[in-house]
């Protein structure tokens, strides 16, 4: 599968670019599935994340209760620690044709997030990632730990 990276707009020249006003993201549509429903959402491939996280508010959309999940904690940049709360879920993808899904576990955090960060435990773990700079595009292969189809 091959995603096109997403131009963010950005409030001044970004000089590392050329002094361009848009900075290209590997973000991608993912769905999370829950219980109860299933939402898209726009999601950022970190590969310095270790694991994949969602708003909080994502679980209520799914119908996943998080009261009785184990819990855990991430640090950012900054190495401030955040409280996440892990629940289990769906996570399904599609491009180029082709489409995947597969059970995850993933956390969820209270902090605001501008984008899910789509990290290695849960997402990238079950893909050969290739980050095309050049081409300005992001390509997943599924590998053998993929659990889904």
């Amino acid at each position: 599968m091959r995603f096109r990276y997403h131009m963010t707009r950005v409030g001044q020249p970004a000089l590392t670019l050329g002094g361009r006003w848009v900075r290209p993201q590997p973000l991608i549509h993912v769905s999370l599935i829950g219980p109860t429903n299933a939402r898209p959402i726009l999601g950022i491939l970190d590969t310095a994340a270790d694991d994949t996280v969602f708003p909080d508010y994502m679980a209520a959309r799914i119908g996943l209760d998080l009261t009785a999940g184990p819990t855990g904690s991430a640090a950012g940049m900054g190495g401030v620690p955040i409280l996440l709360r892990y629940g289990q879920v769906k996570l399904r993808v599609a491009g180029g044709g082709e489409f995947r899904e597969w059970p995850a576990l993933v956390g969820f955090t209270s902090v605001p997030l501008r984008y899910p960060m789509l990290g290695f435990g849960g997402f990238l773990r079950f893909f050969r990632s290739v980050f095309h700079g050049d081409l300005e595009e992001v390509e997943l292969v599924v590998n053998s730990l993929h659990p889904g189809t």
